[in-house]
């Protein structure tokens, strides 16, 4: 799971995948879920492709009972998230190149213990929305999640002498 999950895009197509497989049906917010829940079902749905809920319907829950009661039926929801800390690259992120090196331009994303990201190799993943155009000749806006797995970035780490207050004022 965690190689299948290199951002919270690819985690959430990873557990949609599975749980497809476990017998989920997806459901989508945009659309009425009355008549599509039935007791016994599981479902799940996502938003912006970076979060997922799922949950299942017990098999003796009646929700006009429930409603009888002035009570939702009582249900248990489970949840976790898909993001970590992490380099986020900027949407314009290429930078003039310095000394012959390309540069991007990143932003911290979470409470990580950066330090430990500097000098050393890092991948790129996440997505991409291309501008396309769709059958009916219209334009579009189509998502690929990209996951380059080589090493291709570094995030490289000012020079000890450089850095003089490191020794007093840490990291």
């Amino acid at each position: 799971f965690i190689d299948a999950s290199p951002s919270p895009f690819h985690a959430t197509a990873t557990i949609a995948s599975a749980l497809l497989k476990a017998g989920y049906f997806r459901i989508y917010e945009s659309a009425p879920f009355k008549g599509c829940l039935a007791p016994g079902g599981k479902y799940f749905l996502t938003r912006n492709d970076s979060s997922i809920v799922a949950f299942a319907v017990g098999a003796k829950f009646d929700a006009s009972a429930a409603a009888d009661r002035g009570t939702p039926g009582g249900f248990t929801v489970f949840a976790a998230h898909t993001d970590s800390p992490c380099l986020k690259l900027k949407p314009v992120a290429k930078a003039p190149p310095k000394a012959g090196f390309v540069q991007l331009g990143v932003e911290c994303y979470g409470g990580g213990l950066w330090q430990t990201w500097f000098d050393r190799d890092l991948t790129l993943a996440g997505r991409v929305v291309v501008r396309s155009t769709a059958p009916d000749k219209t334009p579009a806006l189509t998502a690929h999640l990209v996951h380059i797995a080589k090493p291709v970035l570094r995030v490289p780490m000012l020079a000890i002498h450089l850095n003089r207050e490191i020794s007093t004022d840490g990291f």
